[in-house]
């Protein structure tokens, strides 16, 4: 029980420390959250535990949707919301936050795969209202998706095994959407444009929309990169 109170302490200071940033000072006298708002709090809640469990790789969490990038950003809004058009202090959302968790784990201390499943898949709606569902991205975007982070990471640990990591992975993709490419009637060269644009298109998404390349679904490339059942790279 303690452990399980520890876990989801942690995940909701987690999750609040990315959100704070961008709230803003709110007036001395902080107002209470209207019925839709600690609704929304409630679900931040949720959505750090579930975030949470879904990195241990607990199997009631892996079945619910991805939370660990949407999550936060739906609590980064809900806070920011609730400081400068709810009146609220960044210390009131903080304990409002803390006691949903405490209530949540006190009713999990039962079943608490189905508190969380619970607790979680009533909010979906309004995660998918505030932050659109994660664009799977096809080979060539995810060429282009771990071609940016390779050279990203290049800057900033040239020597770094994360980098030699990622250009791995960006080379098996780019071999692999090439021969697609070539395959569907490109030649040589026109696989290369398309490989090219891909990475020119991806570049100014991720510099035009707020989360860059996080509105994808990264992990599904990481999948796209796995070795082939015969293969030993």
């Amino acid at each position: 029980m303690l452990r399980l109170m520890l876990r989801i302490l942690s995940a909701a200071a987690l999750i609040l420390a990315p959100a704070s940033s961008p709230i803003q000072a709110a007036p001395s006298q902080p107002a209470a959250p209207d019925a839709q708002l600690r609704a929304d709090l409630h679900c931040a809640a949720a959505f750090a535990i579930a975030a949470s469990e879904q990195a241990r790789g607990s199997a009631a969490a892996m079945a619910l949707p991805p939370l660990a990038v949407r999550g936060k950003r739906f609590f980064a809004d809900t806070g920011t919301r609730a400081v400068e058009q709810g009146g609220m202090t960044q210390g009131a959302v903080r304990d409002l936050l803390v006691a949903e968790v405490a209530e949540m784990q006190r009713r999990a201390a039962a079943d608490p795969d189905r508190e969380l499943t619970g607790a979680v898949k009533p909010c979906l709606a309004r995660l998918d209202a505030v932050v659109p569902p994660l664009q799977t991205p096809d080979l060539a975007q995810c060429t282009a998706i771990l071609t940016l982070a390779y050279e990203e990471e290049r800057m900033r640990q040239p020597q770094g095994s994360s980098a030699r990591d990622l250009q791995t992975l960006a080379q098996v993709l780019a071999s692999r959407a090439r021969s697609a490419f070539i395959a569907a009637g490109k030649s040589g060269d026109g696989a290369d444009a398309a490989l090219e644009a891909a990475r020119d298109a991806m570049r100014a998404d991720a510099a035009a929309r707020p989360g860059g390349v996080d509105n994808y679904d990264i992990a599904h490339c990481y999948d796209l990169a796995a070795p082939d059942a015969k293969s030993h790279y």
